[in-house]
């Protein structure tokens, strides 16, 4: 028996076989990727030489042809979200072993993984894999005479974690303002790291900078309270990207010392990282695929993963019909109260109340670290060109315009649904199989 949207998805695809458009229809999806949310094109391509037609939308269904919409949430469209976690894999592998236009010889350049974390503004549930969430302690109740006492042992997908126990006691302001001082706070943090390196070696800032060069790339990830940390490779170069005068273990004590002293001073106090460090050296002699894997991972990651955080928030009615959990909108509320105070405005936190008040990049590179999204989409995109047979992009001239968003009905975007899934299996079965011939 087949359900509502099984229905959809055949009507969908008998309509485009009768039409005899079906070939053409599959062809589509399969070159936009089967994204959720593709951008409907219409218009031409031109030979710059001969003004020939080379390519025209009214040849594919709907007189358009689509685009991947190319975003990197996960939430948002699965398919274009796996694209972007495959390049920023490779844009940090690259950045560690060489490749992707980067020498092979930065293999041998100290690297370390850094991860920074906020500090605590509350007692929330968490996983423990000692004993219960929260154990008995001196203070076994709030202020408000709330319990903070909590015997369970959460799930991984349990609502409950990250949520304070008591809410009155959580300190949403200081959470909000530590997200939207926590990219000012890394980019201290990376001066921080490079005095203290230069101190090591004798020398002043300024002739440390001569024989030694911090590189990095980064991503943000947004833990279940709310709270945003960093998990950053930092990798020291030499001058003109010869070898470091210095080894990895000197690497991750400069990051532990800058970690503890870094601060910025804010209207309500300062912000600073958390206690939870992690510093740990990239061993040379094993295999670097996990730790590109990991930073790729959180790049695609939305705040909290929950859909009512994918876009801005436009009003305070706005805001109350996202149908948020109670701890996610108390952030975001605050984070739109905070924007009226005169001493804050200036972060336009409700520009990036819906981040939660951060407002830096999610995934960033410091510019020597490796090569580039731009160059990896060049680079992919020849190659579909050549193995297409199509001509270079040089030679056209494109006569194109975005006509609107989407597929054309429900039932093609379950089809396109169902067969990105079915694309994302077929790819972990390939590199499951590459990965065991490989052992």
């Amino acid at each position: 028996m087949l359900d509502e949207e099984d229905t959809q998805m055949l009507f969908a695809v008998g309509r485009q076989a009768r039409a005899r458009r079906l070939d053409d229809f599959l062809s589509q999806g399969a070159r936009c990727g089967w994204c959720a949310h593709p951008i409907r094109l219409r218009g031409y391509v031109l030979n710059k030489v001969d003004g020939r037609v080379v390519f025209a939308s009214y040849r594919f269904p709907g007189n358009v042809v689509l685009k991947a919409c190319g975003s990197r949430s996960e939430l948002w469209c699965p398919s274009c979200a796996t694209l972007y976690r495959g390049d920023a894999r490779h844009l940090v592998r690259a950045g560690l072993e060489g490749g992707k236009g980067m020498d092979v010889s930065i293999a041998a350049h100290p690297a370390v993984f850094l991860t920074l974390t906020a500090p605590g503004f509350g007692v929330v549930h968490r996983q423990s894999s000692t004993g219960p969430c929260q154990s008995p302690h001196a203070s076994a109740r709030c202020p408000h005479g709330r319990t903070l006492i909590c015997q369970a042992r959460h799930g991984q997908d349990d609502p409950a974690l990250g949520t304070p126990l008591c809410a009155r006691c959580f300190d949403y302001a200081g959470a909000v303002l530590h997200n939207a001082h926590s990219a000012e706070l890394w980019r201290r943090t990376t001066i921080y790291v490079a005095r203290h390196l230069a101190a090591s070696l004798g020398l002043s800032r300024a002739e440390g900078a001569k024989v030694l060069r911090l590189e990095h790339a980064k991503v943000a990830e947004f833990q279940r309270r709310g709270l945003v940390h960093f998990h950053a490779v930092v990798r020291a170069d030499g001058p003109d990207a010869t070898s470091a005068p210095i080894d990895a273990h000197a690497l991750a004590a400069a990051c532990r010392t800058a970690a503890r002293l870094v601060e910025v001073s804010h209207a309500r106090g300062s912000a600073r990282w958390g206690t939870e460090l992690d510093v740990q050296v990239v061993q040379r002699d094993g295999p670097l695929t996990p730790v590109a894997s990991y930073v790729a991972k959180y790049a695609t990651k939305e705040p909290a993963m929950h859909p009512g955080l994918l876009g801005r928030i436009l009003s305070e009615r706005d805001l109350q019909a996202r149908d948020l959990p109670p701890h996610l909108f108390n952030l975001v509320a605050t984070a739109w109260a905070l924007d009226a105070v005169p001493d804050l405005s200036e972060l336009g936190l409700r520009r990036h109340a819906h981040h939660l008040g951060y407002s830096g990049h999610f995934l960033t590179k410091s510019r020597g670290y490796s090569t580039t999204f731009s160059a990896l989409r060049d680079a992919r995109a020849e190659w579909q060109r050549q193995r297409d047979g199509e001509a270079d992009e040089s030679a056209t001239t494109r006569r194109l315009r975005a006509v609107g968003r989407g597929w054309a009905n429900e039932g093609e975007a379950l089809f396109a649904a169902a067969q990105a899934r079915q694309r994302a299996e077929d790819k972990k079965e390939a590199d499951f199989a590459w990965h065991t011939r490989c052992e």
